[in-house]
């Protein structure tokens, strides 16, 4: 019997529609829905119920932080006052950003300096110096030429990435000097630093104090 049962096939049950003259309400809300709107209203519940312990345990009398740094006002409006920060720390905070900046360029130039070395040793000589590079001898003088025209088309395509890459690395360059610059700007007249300025009246280069 147990074989027989498995066989007749079996009507499957499905959940009540929504009528047509009750279509502009939306539809009828099915099992699965019931279920997620059970556990939303769960968790809510039970955020409601540790507030609450929180609020009837509270102690009146109790000291907070808060009290030191804020105030209320005749208006029964919370005021909080800004923490202040001493410049010690403050530039503490500045060297250190600067110092982060600085790091993450030197790691970005090890990268475009590592893809440079790859141009130079791994590509031909015939893809670079405009398509032709010429080899000297005593004697005779030899010239190496692309003569297709997709070699031609390759290397001009990589003497461009070629040329990208040096721009990249300039200016890379260029970015650090500004933020050592700007480095060396936080110990002016701090610590018996001294700062040497460039005809441009930029700072590049500072020395620490003699040991007396």
């Amino acid at each position: 019997m147990s074989n027989f049962k498995n066989i007749v096939p079996k009507r499957s049950y499905l959940e009540r529609g929504q009528p047509k003259h009750r279509l502009h309400l939306g539809e009828l809300e099915k099992k699965v829905d019931y279920g997620k709107r059970r556990e939303i209203y769960k968790k809510k519940k039970k955020i409601e119920n540790v507030l609450k312990e929180k609020v009837m345990t509270k102690n009146p009398d109790e000291f907070h932080t808060g009290i030191v740094h804020s105030r209320i006002t005749d208006n029964n409006i919370l005021v909080k006052e800004k923490k202040v920060i001493k410049p010690e720390i403050q530039l503490k905070y500045k060297r250190n950003e600067l110092i982060q900046k600085t790091n993450y360029l030197y790691n970005k130039l090890k990268k475009i300096n590592k893809k440079i070395s790859n141009y130079q040793i791994n590509i031909p000589l015939r893809y670079i110096f405009n398509n032709s590079h010429e080899l000297y001898n005593e004697d005779q003088i030899y010239t190496l030429k692309a003569e297709n025209k997709k070699l031609r088309k390759k290397g001009e395509c990589i003497q461009k990435e070629y040329n990208s890459l040096i721009n990249a690395k300039n200016n890379i360059l260029d970015n650090i000097r500004k933020l050592d610059n700007k480095y060396a700007t936080t110990y002016r007249n701090i610590d018996g630093y001294k700062i040497i300025n460039d005809k441009g009246k930029i700072p590049y280069r500072f020395y620490a104090p003699r040991l007396k």
